[in-house]
C-alpha cells in the first residue's frame, strides 16, 4: 500500500483537517459569545448572597396625655461585610471612617469601658461591673487587670502596633465593639447609625477605599424632647455577644437592638415587632445585583404611660432649680447647704399609684448618653443613676406618721393624749436623745397630741410613742404602708431597709431599745427610694390602701389604635385605719403646712389646700439631706409628692419642689416662683 506520505493526496488532507478544526473553533465561539454568551458571563462573575434582616419597627411610647415621648424616624446607617472587607486594610479603613464622622460630629459605638484620652483608665470603678468582666474575658485576661494592661492586650490582639495611641484607642473601639456583637460572615456589624447624607454621599464616593462598607437604611429611635425623663424611658443598644445565646430563643438575630433599660427594656416584648427578611446578592466588589423581600416587617405596638410630660418637664426643672438656690443661698446668715448639689423627687396619684412624673438631679439627655457616654459614665456626680427609684436615704421626720399611725391603731398612745416634751428622754440610763427645738433653743415644746407632733416634728412624742409600741409592732405597719418593699414599678427599683432586729441580725449586729428611738424619727437603719416615700404618703392620705406604683396606662396598636391592655391598678395592701386616727394624720399633715415646719413652703394664704411633712436626715459627711412629703388637696387628696436633696440641709428648703408641682398639676397659680423664706426652727 501507497503510504500517506508519498501520497499525492496528504496535501489536501491536512488542509481539511485543519479547515474542519477551524470550523469547530469558530461554531464554539459562536455558541460561547452569541448563543451561551449571557449565561457565561454571569456565571463568570463571582456573587454573593447573604440573608439579613428588615428591621421592624420598635412601637411609641407616648404620655397619659398622647403626646409623643419616643418614635422613629428613617436613618442611614453604616455596616460592614466580613466577605468583603479585606482583612489588611480593616484598621486602616475603620480609621479612615473614624476621622470622617468625627469631622461631621457623628456618633459612632464604641462602649469600651476604657476612657478615650490618655492616660487610659476604667470608666467604671466597680471591679464586677459587668463591662469590665467582658473586657477581660474579650482580651483573655484573668484577674482584675489594670487598664493600662487590658489596653495593651487589645493592641496586640487587634495588631495596633503601628498607630499612635490616640488612634489605638479608637480603632480598638470599634474592634472590641465588632468582636462583642459576633462580626461574622453571617453577621454584618453596625459601625454607626443616623449619620447625615454627607456622610452617605463620601462614602459611596470614596467606595473603592471603604472596601466592605455598605450605607442601608433602618429605623431609628427618636426622642422628641431628649432631656424628659431619660431614666424612665431608657435606651436601645444592639445585642451583646454574651446576651445573644438567651435572646436568640426570643427569636432575635445577632445585629438586632434591644431594650437596655427604663420602659425601653421593661416593655421590650410589645414595642419589639417582628422583622422580616431579605436576601441580597453581590458581585465580587460587593455591588448590589438584587434584592429580594421575603418577609415585610411588622411594626411593634405602642405603649402610653402614666406619666405627664408637662408636669414632668416642671418637676425636673424644679428640682434643678431647688438644689442650685440652696447652694447660692447657704452663704447667708443661719443658713448652710453649700453642698447640694443631687437629688430627686417622685409624683403620684394617691387612687391608683400611677406615677405621673418622676425626676433625678444630675440628669442627662438622650443625645448626650449617645455621644458622651464616656463623660457620663465616669461623673463623679452619677448622672446616669436613678436617683427616684434606686437611690436610698434616710426619711428624717417624714417617717414620723407612720410611727403616729401604728402607735394610735395599737391603742398605745390615745388619740387626745398628750406626751409632755421635755427635750431630753432620759428613760434609758447612758442613752438620752433629744428633741431638736432642745438642742437649739435648750427647752421642750411641752403637752403635744398627734397632730401637734406633727406640726412641730416633735422628736420626743415619737420617741415615748415607739418605746411604748416595740419595734416589731411599728415595722408591721411601716410594711403595710410600703416602706422598706419595692413598689411594684415596671423597671427597676430598690428594695430599701427597714431599720430592726431582723436587719441587724442580717449584718451580724444586735439591736437596741435606743435604736428603736431613732427609727422611730426616721434615722437608725432606715433607708427608703423617693418612689417609696411618695408611695407610703400616697397610701396614708387616702385612707391606707397601698397601690402598686406604675408607669404604664396601656398598649395599643400601632396601626389600629385598638387598645390591647388597659392600666393594671392593683392594691397591694390595706391598712383600714380607724377613721379618727387617719383624720388625726392627716390633719396634723395639714397644720404642719399651714402653720408648722412647712409654713415657709406654702403657709395658711397658699391657695391649695395641701398637706405636708418636712425631714432633716444627718448623713456622714457635710450638710444633713433634705426631704419633704406633700399631698394635696387637702380636703380630698389626688396627688402626693416626695423630694429629696442631697446635703439639702432642711427639709422645707427643698419644698418649693412640691409647690412648684401642685402650681402646675392643679393651674391655679404661675410656676417658677423663688424660694420663700423659711421658718428656721426646722428638724
Amino acid at each position: 500500500m501507497t503510504s500517506l506520505k508519498n501520497s499525492k493526496y496528504r496535501y489536501p488532507i491536512v488542509i481539511g483537517v485543519v479547515f474542519v478544526v477551524f470550523i469547530s473553533y469558530v461554531f464554539t465561539l459562536i455558541r460561547l459569545q452569541l448563543v451561551n454568551g449571557d449565561y457565561y458571563k454571569e456565571q463568570s462573575t463571582q456573587k454573593i448572597y447573604s440573608t439579613e434582616n428588615l428591621t421592624a419597627s420598635r412601637g411609641s411610647i407616648f404620655d397619659c396625655n398622647g403626646v409623643s415621648l419616643v418614635t422613629n424616624t428613617t436613618g442611614y446607617c453604616v455596616r460592614f461585610t466580613r466577605a468583603l472587607m479585606p482583612k489588611a486594610e480593616q484598621n486602616d479603613i475603620i480609621l479612615s471612617l473614624i476621622s470622617l464622622l468625627e469631622e461631621h460630629k457623628t456618633a459612632y459605638h464604641d462602649r469600651l469601658p476604657l476612657t478615650k484620652e490618655e492616660p487610659f483608665s476604667y470608666t467604671t470603678s466597680d471591679k464586677k461591673d459587668a463591662a469590665l468582666t467582658r473586657l477581660w474575658k474579650t482580651a483573655k485576661l484573668s484577674g482584675t487587670p489594670s487598664a493600662e494592661e487590658s489596653f495593651s492586650a487589645l493592641v496586640e490582639k487587634y495588631d495596633l502596633s503601628g498607630y499612635t495611641k490616640a488612634e489605638q484607642r479608637k480603632i480598638a473601639g470599634v474592634r472590641y465593639e465588632m468582636e462583642i456583637s459576633a462580626f461574622s460572615l453571617s453577621t454584618p456589624y453596625e459601625f454607626a447609625e443616623n449619620v447625615s447624607v454627607d456622610v452617605v454621599a463620601t462614602i459611596k464616593q470614596l467606595s473603592d477605599l471603604y472596601k466592605g462598607v455598605d450605607i442601608d437604611t433602618r429605623p431609628i429611635r427618636y426622642y422628641t424632647d431628649p432631656s424628659i425623663a431619660p431614666h424612665l424611658l431608657g435606651y436601645v443598644d444592639k445585642i451583646y455577644a454574651e446576651e445573644y445565646q438567651e435572646l436568640a430563643e426570643k427569636g432575635y438575630k445577632m445585629n438586632d437592638s434591644v431594650g437596655k433599660s427604663g420602659i425601653e427594656k421593661a416593655m421590650e416584648e410589645t414595642l419589639k415587632g417582628t422583622d422580616g427578611t431579605r436576601v441580597i446578592e453581590r458581585d465580587s466588589n460587593g455591588k448590589v445585583l438584587n434584592v429580594t423581600v421575603l418577609k415585610e416587617p411588622q411594626g411593634g405596638n405602642n405603649v402610653v404611660l402614666t406619666i405627664d410630660s408637662k408636669l414632668q418637664k416642671v418637676l425636673q426643672d424644679s428640682l434643678k432649680d431647688c438644689i442650685e438656690t440652696i447652694a447660692r443661698r447657704a452663704h447667708e446668715p443661719g443658713r448652710d447647704g453649700e453642698d447640694a448639689d443631687a437629688g430627686a423627687a417622685v409624683v403620684i396619684d394617691v387612687n391608683s399609684g400611677a406615677i405621673l412624673a418622676s425626676a433625678t438631679y444630675p440628669t442627662y439627655t438622650q443625645d448626650e448618653y449617645e455621644n458622651k457616654y464616656s463623660d457620663l459614665a465616669t461623673d463623679k456626680k452619677l448622672p446616669l443613676f436613678n436617683r427616684a427609684f434606686l437611690g436610698t436615704y434616710a426619711p428624717g421626720s417624714t417617717f414620723k406618721m407612720a410611727t403616729g399611725i401604728a402607735a394610735l391603731e395599737e391603742e398605745k398612745v390615745g388619740r387626745y393624749e398628750k406626751i409632755n416634751d421635755v427635750g431630753k428622754y432620759v428613760k434609758y440610763e447612758g442613752y438620752s436623745p433629744r428633741c431638736w427645738i432642745y438642742s437649739q433653743y435648750g427647752r421642750g415644746h411641752g403637752p403635744q397630741g398627734i397632730e401637734d407632733a406633727l406640726k412641730n416634728s416633735c422628736n420626743y412624742y415619737f420617741y415615748e410613742s415607739a418605746d411604748r409600741l416595740g419595734i416589731d409592732a411599728l415595722n408591721r405597719y411601716c410594711i403595710k404602708l410600703g416602706l422598706g418593699i419595692k413598689t411594684g414599678v415596671e423597671i427597676g427599683e430598690a428594695t430599701g431597709i427597714l431599720a430592726g432586729p431582723k436587719y441587724r441580725a442580717s449584718i451580724d449586729e444586735a439591736w437596741y431599745p435606743g435604736d428603736t428611738l431613732q427609727a422611730a424619727i426616721g434615722q437608725s437603719d432606715n433607708l427608703f427610694t423617693p418612689l417609696q416615700l411618695a408611695n407610703y404618703v400616697a397610701t396614708i392620705v387616702n385612707g391606707g390602701t397601698r397601690y402598686n406604683t406604675h408607669l404604664v396606662k396601656g398598649i395599643y396598636d400601632a396601626v389600629s389604635g385598638v387598645c390591647l391592655e388597659e392600666e393594671k391598678i392593683k392594691v397591694a395592701d390595706n391598712l383600714k385605719m380607724k377613721e379618727e386616727n387617719f383624720n388625726a394624720i392627716i390633719d396634723g399633715m395639714i397644720a404642719c403646712a399651714q402653720r408648722g415646719t412647712a409654713a415657709g413652703v406654702f403657709g395658711a394664704s397658699y391657695s391649695i389646700s395641701a398637706g405636708a411633712k418636712t425631714g432633716t436626715a444627718s448623713v456622714p459627711e457635710g450638710s444633713a439631706n433634705g426631704v419633704f412629703v406633700a399631698f394635696a388637696p387637702a380636703e380630698n387628696p389626688k396627688i402626693a409628692v416626695s423630694v429629696i436633696v442631697e446635703h439639702g440641709a432642711h427639709g422645707n428648703y427643698v419644698g418649693s419642689v412640691a409647690r412648684d408641682v401642685f402650681d402646675s398639676y392643679f393651674s391655679k397659680v404661675s410656676v417658677g416662683d423663688q424660694l420663700t423664706e423659711e421658718n428656721t426652727l426646722l428638724p
